[in-house]
């Protein structure tokens, strides 16, 4: 029973942090595409925006917001699955260990750029977290 609770508790736990790293980097993506004007940037003023803005955002000309947000959205979709199963698992690791690395490699670029993401340092933050939650799960 206690073994269940667990694999319960890290499922939701793994589930919502994906979600918040979705929201966020959603917001970043509807200001990279335009859709709307300006970011709000807590504790990095224009950062956000300098960092959105930055050539390294835009990977094949898609903004890494959208792609962050697929990216989540795809392991909410495998939590709600038989996570269990290998088949289910293994690809939920590879995303997070993906996300994870992703967001490092981010917090290179933005030291490089002198400037920094409130989102994307919430991200970073989080993907650690969510990876050995998604560890646990199985």
């Amino acid at each position: 029973m206690q073994q269940h609770l667990t694999h319960s508790s890290d499922r939701f736990l793994a589930m919502g942090l994906a979600g918040v790293s979705a929201a966020v980097m959603f917001y970043v993506g509807l200001y990279q595409s335009r859709a709307i004007r300006h970011l709000w940037c807590p504790v990095f003023n224009k950062g956000c925006e300098a960092v959105a803005d930055a050539a390294f955002a835009k990977p094949f000309g898609i903004p890494d917001g959208y792609i962050a947000v697929a990216l989540y959205l795809a392991m909410i979709r495998l939590l709600l699955g038989p996570v269990e199963k290998s088949w289910v698992w293994i690809p939920l690791v590879i995303l997070a260990s993906l996300a994870t690395l992703a967001n490092f490699l981010g917090v290179r670029d933005m030291a490089n750029l002198g400037s920094f993401c409130f989102y994307c340092m919430l991200t970073t933050a989080l993907s650690p977290v969510l990876l050995w939650a998604v560890w646990r799960v199985r």
